[in-house]
Formats: C-alpha cells, sequence, structure tokens
C-alpha cells in the first residue's frame, strides 16, 4: 500500500496511531571546555576570582567569557578583567522540581549582572527563605555577592550567589 493510500483513509485509523515506548539513556562523557571556558574556569578554581572578556571594538564586557564577540565578530580582547563579586539580579527563579545534578529542592537559580560586567550569567542563589510563606525570595534589581565555595573544582558551582 503507498502513503497515498495510508493517508487517504483518514486520520484516526489504527494504523495512523503514533505509539511512544519511554526509556533513558545514560551517557557518560567528557566535554572540552574549550580556551576560553577553561581560562575561566581555572581562575575560578585556583584563584576565586571572576573573569570576563571585553570586546575591543563595542566595548562591553562578557561573562562568562567568549573567544569573539558575539555582536561585533571580532576576537574579545585576551585581557580579562576581573567583575564582581557583587552584582544586580536580572531574573530569577524557584525550582521545587528535582532534577540530576542538582541540589536537593527547593533551590533558587538568578541571573546576575555582574558589577563591571556587560552581560548576565547565572547560577545558584543559597541563603534565602524558599518557604514561600512570604512571597518570593527576591526581586529584580536585588544586590546579590558571589561567594566562593572553600573546595573548588574548577566548575561554575565554585561559587553561588548570596543576598547583601
Amino acid at each position: 500500500m503507498s502513503d497515498t493510500e495510508t493517508s487517504a483513509r483518514g486520520p484516526g485509523r489504527p494504523q495512523d496511531e503514533r505509539i511512544l515506548i519511554p526509556g533513558s539513556w545514560r551517557l557518560d562523557y567528557s566535554h572540552a571546555a574549550g580556551r576560553a571556558a577553561s581560562r575561566f574556569l581555572v581562575a575560578l578554581r585556583d584563584e576565586g576570582r571572576i573573569l570576563a572578556s571585553p570586546c575591543p571594538r563595542c566595548e562591553r564586557v562578557r561573562v562568562p567569557p567568549r573567544s569573539f564577540c558575539e555582536d561585533c565578530f571580532v576576537r574579545t580582547s585576551d585581557e580579562w578583567v576581573e567583575v564582581g563579586p557583587g552584582g544586580v539580579v536580572e531574573a530569577f527563579t524557584v525550582t521545587r522540581a528535582e532534577f540530576p545534578g542538582y541540589p536537593p529542592p527547593p533551590h533558587a537559580l538568578a541571573y546576575v549582572r555582574l558589577d563591571g560586567a556587560g552581560t548576565a550569567m547565572a547560577n545558584f542563589v543559597e541563603g534565602l527563605d524558599l518557604s514561600e510563606a512570604d512571597g518570593p525570595p527576591l526581586s529584580i534589581g536585588d544586590r546579590v555577592r558571589a561567594v566562593f565555595a572553600p573546595e573548588r573544582q574548577a566548575r561554575i558551582t565554585d561559587f553561588h550567589f548570596e543576598k547583601e
């Protein structure tokens, strides 16, 4: 039977039914962070500093750093600058669902523009009352500060934000 003959029978017929079979895949892999991200993560781990890459053309300071400016399409400067540790919340959410690799819920995530940066970055916000009793735990425009873990592993989770 041709595709034309099958589709001519109309929707809702047994031959048109789509079956979904649940399953999961577990894939272990190593991801190469690349030149810019590796330099950024090493500075987090070894120096407890958040570095950003300025664009030589538009002068926008990007964090996390990039090797090129996606606005100007030029290589960013090799002379990176330190940003933060304070910053302003641009967006946030409280997650009550469980996700693999995340801390137990509830937890808060915020998109923060660090002092001296022209872009924002996301990370966890700790030390908040997430009980919902008093409304949202953060507001757009709140000041937060990056707090570094005592033992760091060259991961974005080497620091978190706390409300100032």
